[in-house]
């Protein structure tokens, strides 16, 4: 054999020696890539899991705040009809202390009449009593007068009086 044959069956040979040890060690990785593969697949299917859990929340979440939205809109009418309300409360009090204010100063306008009144009925009520006096003390004359005229035997004339100003001032007899 010559050196050319020898050599070219040595690199065969070679080739053939690196490309078994190319397979193995290919294989190898290949066994390392397939490991890594379903080592991934795992974490991947862990993630949808988590993916899964995040969405049900989020659909959960979602649902929660329609309700509180909802809430919310129902307390903003209530709100309204709450302020609406009060806003009347405070106009019918507003119209109570102004009726009020009313009554009260009538009240003292009336209490000004009634003391006004009373200093007139007091008034009118010594006029009574001095007239009274005068009254009696007129009798009193008259009786002494009438007892004067039969203790001296004349006969008692009554005045003429017109019969206008009788009726005016009227008959005190």
């Amino acid at each position: 054999m010559s050196a050319r044959k020898v050599t070219l069956k040595f690199l065969c040979l070679m080739v053939c020696v690196l490309g078994l040890a190319g397979c193995k060690g290919a294989a190898k990785e290949r066994d390392k890539a397939v490991a890594e593969v379903k080592k991934t697949k795992v974490q991947l299917e862990s993630i949808k899991a988590v993916l899964r859990e995040v969405r049900s929340e989020k659909n959960e979440l979602e649902e929660k705040i329609a309700e509180i939205s909802l809430e919310l809109e129902n307390a903003k009418s209530e709100l309204v009809v709450i302020t609406r309300a009060h806003e009347k409360l405070q106009n019918h009090v507003k119209e109570l202390i102004s009726q009020r204010d009313a009554a009260v100063t009538k009240a003292e306008d009336s209490q000004i009449v009634v003391e006004e009144l009373t200093n007139q009925l007091n008034e009118k009520a010594k006029e009574l009593q001095e007239f009274e006096v005068w009254s009696r003390e007129l009798l009193t004359t008259i009786q002494q007068l009438q007892e004067q005229i039969e203790q001296t035997g004349e006969p008692i004339q009554e005045p003429y009086e017109e019969p206008n100003e009788q009726s005016k001032e009227g008959d005190y007899r």
